[in-house]
């Protein structure tokens, strides 16, 4: 059995109308099938890109609108070069028609709006941030003096003062020398009041009367 020569090259005008006869018949599947039976001496793989890129009637025709390019754009920056996946969301364009659209066309452009956000970020990010730091210092710089920060700063710094004097009083350390000398005064200050004491005569001594020594002061005890 001799096997059919498989055609190859531009296709002819009879041809497409053949085509698109058969896909009418039978649907746009199973393009080994169609190529068989539409006697089409074509692989199905050729069928196939034939109607997808040139006879499908839903096919869009002529430069893309602005907002095609913007949802090109778009998913490219999300999927990169995944033309087929790009396609299934633009209706009516082919990923071949959107990948020499994008090699001609949009690439520049894109090149060029990733130039410029990456320019204006930076610049955009330091004003933000010294505004932000300006705004910050103001507000406190007000609200130091109104709420009277001068006078409320001097206030604690004098009580944090007295707190370091009292706290390193209480945390002196004595020596032994002077211990000793402290107690020698309390002795010697003990000595002089007890002869204070002795040399104060009993208060009958002052009283003229002499009947007021006899008197028995142990009844008022």
């Amino acid at each position: 059995m001799v096997q059919e020569e498989i055609r190859r090259g531009p296709w002819t005008e009879q041809e497409d109308l053949q085509l698109v006869f058969y896909v009418k018949l039978f649907g746009d599947r199973r393009w080994d099938f169609l190529a068989k039976v539409s006697g089409l001496k074509r692989t199905g793989k050729s069928c196939r890109l034939r109607w997808v890129n040139y006879l499908n009637p839903d096919l869009k025709r002529g430069k893309m609108t602005p907002q095609e390019e913007r949802l090109v754009l778009e998913l490219h920056s999300k999927w990169g070069n995944r033309w087929s996946r790009i396609a299934r969301k633009i209706p009516g364009r082919t990923d071949n028609e959107i990948k020499n659209y994008w090699r001609t066309h949009m690439r520049k452009k894109a090149q060029e709006q990733r130039k410029k956000a990456t320019s204006i970020s930076p610049s955009s990010s330091f004003s933000n941030c010294s505004s932000s730091s300006s705004i910050t210092r103001e507000e406190n710089e007000r609200n130091f003096y109104d709420t009277g920060g001068i006078e409320q700063l001097q206030v604690e710094e004098q009580k944090k003062d007295n707190d370091q004097e009292q706290a390193g009083e209480s945390m002196k350390v004595y020596s032994m020398d002077e211990i000793w000398k402290d107690i020698e005064l309390l002795e010697e200050n003990e000595t002089i009041n007890k002869s204070i004491m002795g040399s104060i005569s009993p208060l009958w001594d002052y009283c003229a009367d002499p009947m007021w020594k006899d008197f028995d002061w142990s009844t008022f005890r």
